[in-house]
């Protein structure tokens, strides 16, 4: 029985084999007839290659139905674990803002609540005029633009000039009806701005080229300045009003960090000229101190006796209306 079966087993293996050649063969065959017509008339072997095409194309679908198939599970596997995998992300994401934003809510009400409090008035931002700047101009370090509004039209000297991405300088010449700005990238230039994410507060100096500096103090030691942190004016020094767009820091691997402009000092463009956020003080001259004529005491010539041919200085007596005591007299006293 034993043999039987092998024999059987290797008649069948021997069957298989024959079957896998012979197609192989009629495969080869078909091929070569294909390419031998193709040869000969290519007309008709680009007809029967099309006609072969029809007919193979059913019994490649259904041999590759089950590789799509399992293509296409695992696709959906994996695309249902990059959902959930989102949607976790995006759930602690929105804990976390929903964390900030009641604490942004609580400090928003404490504020108006000490500002109630302390009857706080806050500066008003006022506009000046508004215009467009042009020719700007860059020598030695020095960066300027002219705009289209002047003395005319209100315009004075230190006034902060805004463009529509953000800071551009302030007034440093009127005329009629044109006026000079300092950029900020001239190397004159000092912004006191801060960060928006920590709210470090700092300098942003010009340079003189298209970048600024960024000059600050470390405030903690667990948080480190980022490639793209939002630079603002912190509105002290009452010149130029806090929350304006200045700059986005680009560079941290040098001391001190490089910011770029958010305004293209090149095309300013339409501009808006404010008066300074907090007015320059007035000066009230002092009054002079009154003067307290009982507490005077007249010079002598030498020290406990008036000078000669001099009448003796008096001092009022302290407790007697009226009554004096020359000076030597008090000297003589006890």
């Amino acid at each position: 029985m034993r043999g039987g079966r092998r024999t059987s087993f290797a008649r069948r293996d021997s069957n298989l084999a024959l079957l896998g050649a012979l197609v192989s063969g009629v495969i080869l065959a078909f091929a070569l007839l294909l390419l031998v017509i193709q040869r000969v008339n290519p007309e008709q072997g680009s007809r029967m290659r099309g006609a072969t095409l029809d007919a193979l194309s059913p019994l490649i679908s259904v041999a590759r139905a089950p590789a799509d198939a399992i293509r296409g599970i695992g696709g959906f596997f994996s695309d249902h674990w990059r959902v959930v995998q989102a949607n976790r992300r995006l759930e602690a994401e929105l804990a976390a803002a929903s964390v900030r934003a009641d604490k942004a809510d609580v400090l928003a009400l404490e504020l108006k609540r000490l500002e109630l409090l302390i009857g706080l008035r806050r500066p008003e931002r006022r506009l000046v005029a508004s215009g467009v700047a042009s020719s700007a101009s860059a020598t030695a370090g020095l960066r300027s633009a002219t705009i289209s509004v002047g003395a005319t039209d209100g315009v004075r000297p230190r006034m902060p000039v805004i463009a529509s991405d953000g800071l551009a300088g302030r007034v440093t010449d009127t005329g009629r009806g044109a006026a000079r700005i300092m950029l900020l990238t001239d190397a004159n230039s000092r912004v006191p701005v801060k960060v928006v994410r920590n709210g470090w507060a700092g300098l942003a100096v010009g340079t003189g080229g298209t970048l600024l500096d960024f000059a600050y103090d470390i405030v903690s030691g667990t948080d480190a300045l980022r490639v793209g942190d939002r630079l603002v004016t912190s509105g002290d020094g009452g010149l130029f009003p806090p929350g304006i767009p200045v700059a986005v820091i680009v560079r941290i691997d040098q001391n001190p960090p490089r910011a770029r402009p958010l305004a293209n000092p090149a095309g300013l463009g339409p501009i808006m000229v404010e008066a300074p956020w907090l007015p320059a003080p007035a000066l009230v001259p002092a009054t002079a101190a009154p003067s307290e004529p009982d507490l005077a005491v007249a010079p002598v010539a030498a020290a406990g006796s008036p000078a000669a041919g001099s009448p003796a200085a008096v001092l009022p007596t302290p407790g007697l209306a009226g009554a004096a005591v020359p000076v030597a007299a008090q000297a003589q006293r006890p």
